[in-house]
């Protein structure tokens, strides 16, 4: 595992092309699932720029974002009158219900009180009926993922809670795509179980064409289902490895007793046996259609294990989405022989060397290896390291694959140079299938490709031979 920072004062981990990106990119992502909510980023113009970019290319979808637009002064003298006046156009020209006040780098590091700055605002505009949470999101404070859930626990904290029991389900995902969003909306419709999606974006950033354009999206999650949160009987979290600090269920559970549970991301056999045993111990119901699903997968596998068997995979991107694919590796046999997450995480690679000696025949472990606080410049000399054949990620490795020739299969946030990231399906027997399919198939065209090559290789090199042709 690559030494980070923070492991050792004395040795500096410098990442050349980061396996991740920032906690404003994961914060913003995770506010797009709220109900008419719009975010302003408290910071300079580039990091909304940076971030509506990236969303508006994985998602094809229109992505606003405001900016207090910090310069030079502000940096020295504070941001509040900046952040003030961005408020305020902000509601005169989107009229939300919602605003999160993400921060960054720069607004962290001046130290800019941004509670203190809401509060002035309330106080100066006291007629005003949109609720304003603020969220805690420095660059260089973690990855998307902290950012991520750093956004869901902020908002959970910050609404006003209806502690009245309702017999509801919370259910709080890491940062998947909208397709899987409604897949999983619809799984937990099927099973006859009442719940909550936090966040949802799952038409907010996979939307309609609308004439005329609406602005402001009118999808996602409203703040009143979520102050609902608080009477719930349970909450599913989607996450292993969220800590207490930045988890909603932990919240949930110190603040109003909703117990909750921690499920892998239901990616493969074992993951979705897990999620539907505990939505059975919920009250919820199997249907045939699960039945006929998992026994079209069980198929599916055998069709292609003797593909899958000659992968050599390298799974990157967040700990929750390389987790699952791990898994799903591993029951397939495709070999894991990097796994590598931007995260740093105490627990990763113990319980990733743990999946690998649980589901392979043979023990791997001196064949694998796991890094944390990765770049893909690490990540392309373990390729060359490990042999590997595959790559299972973001379009971000996509550089690695033209030169050396490995195939990427694209299924994580961001996919820039294809079109459909939000349309990816990874969860569920449907979403394990595809990427299923997409692996042995990537192995077949690899086979055919090395085979015609080298016979080509051996025809031209006799017919030189012969002709005595150096």
């Amino acid at each position: 595992m690559s030494l980070h920072p923070a492991q050792s004062p004395n040795l500096v981990n410098l990442n050349v092309n980061p396996c991740k990106m920032c906690m404003p990119m994961g914060a913003v992502s995770a506010l797009s699932g709220i109900k008419s909510c719009m975010t302003i980023l408290h910071g300079s113009q580039g990091c909304a720029t940076y971030i509506r970019r990236h969303m508006a290319t994985h998602y094809n979808e229109p992505v606003d974002i405001a900016s207090s637009s910090l310069t030079e002064e502000g940096t020295v003298f504070g941001g509040e009158a900046n952040l003030l006046k961005g408020l305020k156009n902000l509601i005169n020209l989107y009229n939300p219900e919602v605003i999160g006040v993400c921060t960054t780098c720069l607004a962290e590091t001046i130290g800019e009180d941004v509670g203190a700055v809401i509060k002035k605002f309330y106080a100066q505009n006291p007629d005003t009926n949109v609720r304003i949470i603020s969220v805690a999101s420095p660059g260089y404070g973690g990855t998307q993922n902290e950012g991520w859930f750093a956004g869901l626990r902020a908002v959970v904290e910050q609404v006003n809670p209806d502690k009245t029991p309702n017999g509801r389900v919370n259910v709080i995902t890491p940062m998947i795509s909208p397709a899987d969003t409604r897949w999983l909306k619809i799984f937990f419709a099927e099973m006859g179980v009442d719940c909550v999606f936090l966040p949802d974006i799952s038409e907010n950033l996979d939307g309609v064409t609308e004439k005329p354009y609406n602005r402001l999206k009118t999808g996602g999650t409203p703040l009143s289902e979520i102050a609902k949160m608080a009477g719930a009987r349970l909450s599913i979290e989607f996450s292993e490895y969220t800590n207490a600090d930045n988890s909603p269920s932990e919240y949930l559970l110190k603040e109003y007793g909703v117990p909750f549970v921690r499920l892998p991301l239901p990616v493969g056999i074992r993951a979705m046996d897990a999620l539907v045993k505990t939505l059975e111990e919920s009250g919820g119901t199997i249907t045939q259609n699960f039945i006929k699903e998992r026994g079209r997968y069980l198929d599916a596998m055998v069709d292609s294990h003797k593909y899958c068997a000659q992968a050599r995979a390298v799974v990157f991107g967040e700990p929750d989405f390389a987790t699952a694919v791990v898994r799903l590796c591993c029951e397939n046999g495709i070999l894991p022989v990097v796994i590598a997450t931007a995260s740093v995480s105490d627990k990763l690679k113990e319980a990733l060397y743990a999946e690998t000696k649980e589901c392979l025949e043979f023990n791997f472990e001196d064949e694998i290896t796991v890094t944390d606080d990765s770049d893909f410049a690490e990540i392309e000399k373990l390729c060359v390291k490990t042999d590997a054949n595959l790559l299972i990620g973001s379009s971000d490795a996509r550089r690695i694959s033209h030169k050396l020739n490995i195939p990427l299969i694209r299924c994580a946030f961001p996919i820039h140079d294809h079109v459909g990231g939000q349309r990816t399906r990874v969860l569920g027997f449907e979403g394990s299938l595809n990427l299923l399919d997409r692996t042995a198939n990537a192995m077949i065209d690899r086979t055919e490709t090395n085979f015609r090559g080298s016979l080509y290789q051996q025809f031209f090199k006799e017919r030189s031979e012969f002709y005595g042709v150096t």
